[in-house]
């Protein structure tokens, strides 16, 4: 039987270890986890709010300027052997785009929903602007689908309300309209 000091990688509380790790750092460097998520710190670095966003061992800053940006990575390399990667493009599936004009972000899922179209075979889909009728009245009753059908109709919606969620709000109510059916689809679903 051994006992460690610290934990090793890949062992069940390496995360945990990690996690408490980066945690403290950035509460000693005036970060505090936010209400609404907690692997969103913010902190105030020369009177401008900087924030990082964790994920697992990813981690994103953003600030007003780059020089709050380059102070709040600058915590992070200073306390751990990491890189830098520059300028986000792809973060958690999804395509920042950056207007250095006008100071606009914008992202999205375009190849998240693309794969889903493939994978679902509906690569030649044509796009709608309203993705269900107004007034439209879905009901339980009708042609219920095979069990392998229903399987495929809960994953996509799974995988679209993970689109609903990140970049396509205007999804969002489609989607949960047929949620309501996911455990019995019919056809009409």
């Amino acid at each position: 039987m051994c006992l460690f000091k610290k934990a090793l990688y890949g062992l069940k509380k390496a995360a945990r270890a990690w996690n408490k790790n980066l945690e403290d750092v950035l509460i000693k460097a005036g970060f505090r986890p936010t209400d609404a998520d907690p692997c969103l710190y913010v902190g105030t670095v020369g009177g401008d709010k900087v924030f990082i966003l964790v994920y697992v061992d990813d981690l994103l800053v953003a600030a007003k300027s780059e020089k709050r940006v380059d102070a709040g990575k600058r915590v992070i390399l200073d306390a751990f052997k990491a890189r830098d990667m520059g300028a986000p493009t792809f973060f958690l599936g999804m395509h920042i785009e950056r207007d250095g004009g006008t100071g606009a972000l914008r992202l999205s899922q375009h190849q998240y929903a693309s794969n889903l179209l493939e994978r679902f075979g509906l690569p030649d889909a044509n796009p709608v602007r309203l993705l269900m009728r107004v007034g439209a009245h879905l009901h339980k009753d009708g042609k219920a689908l095979p069990g392998p059908l229903i399987q495929s109709y809960q994953e996509l919606l799974r995988a679209l309300l993970y689109l609903a969620n990140g970049t396509r709000p205007e999804i969002a109510f489609a989607v949960g309209r047929l949620s309501r059916y996911a455990a019995a689809p019919t056809a009409e679903h």
